[in-house]
């Protein structure tokens, strides 16, 4: 079976179900999902895979031969197992496609990386801190009236704020690079507790129409209900991280892992 679904390019008919996930950023040493064996489980009865953005890093030169790698073993792995797979663009990987959302049930629900629901993209981002004047110059010439307008804003300010490199090799060692400088703290702070109804003011704006948002990019899974609106984030495939896996059956989301 298939259902209807509208992506960025145009209508398409997706085999059920509808398999949501995101965030893996292959070729990130702190990815989690390093193989074959780590991918094959995300597949397990799926119709088609949507990679909901940062399925690799694209941006960062010395990360791209192992992301080029395990990307395309993601690719073959699905044409083996007869899944389609779709890749939208998220902020690490703005040049992945040219599909930057995809609208199931009738646009009823909108998936979409998330990195177009703030208007800097990623406020929690230490290269903002270091290009916030060029990125308000940037918004200021641009705005965004539109879904797409949104979309192509945040695929530039993607490229903009090109990450570093760096990687620490412990526990602890990771958290200093994911919550340092304080900044960078409180900014993920204040965006965990907000995305949400950011998530809900920005369907408002750009698509009326969906009640039901998925999305990646802030690393905090889980389902949030903002007022008549549903809010679902599948988390991260990074190491120390909870993903979620969410099916689409043609009528509704639930979550499957």
């Amino acid at each position: 079976m298939t259902t209807a679904a509208e992506l960025t390019s145009g209508e398409c008919a997706l085999p059920l179900p509808v398999r949501l996930v995101s965030d893996w950023h292959l070729g990130h040493p702190g990815s989690a999902v390093t193989s074959r064996a780590t991918m094959e489980p995300y597949l397990e009865g799926a119709g088609t895979l949507v990679m909901v953005g940062d399925g690799r890093e694209e941006l960062v030169q010395g990360w791209q031969r192992n992301a080029d790698t395990l990307w395309l073993e993601l690719i073959r792995l699905c044409r083996e197992r007869g899944v389609t797979f779709i890749a939208l663009t998220g902020n690490h990987d703005p040049g992945v496609s040219e599909e930057g959302w995809l609208k199931l049930d009738n646009g009823r629900i909108l998936v979409t990386h998330g990195d177009m629901i703030y208007p800097t993209a990623s406020p929690w981002s230490k290269e903002l801190f270091k290009k916030e004047e060029e990125v308000e110059r940037f918004l200021a010439r641009h705005p965004a009236r539109t879904l797409q307008e949104r979309w192509q804003n945040a695929r530039t300010i993607g490229r903009l704020l090109r990450p570093d490199a760096r990687m620490a090799p412990s526990f602890f060692g990771y958290l200093k690079l994911a919550f340092w400088p304080p900044r960078r703290l409180l900014e993920v702070v204040k965006v965990w507790a907000s995305f949400p109804r950011a998530s809900a003011e920005f369907l408002s704006a750009h698509a009326p129409e969906a009640q039901e948002l998925v999305c990646g990019h802030f690393h905090r899974a889980g389902r949030f209900r903002v007022g008549e609106r549903v809010i679902w984030n599948t988390g991260s495939r990074m190491k120390y991280c909870r993903p979620w896996v969410l099916d689409f059956d043609g009528q509704s989301l639930k979550r499957v892992r």
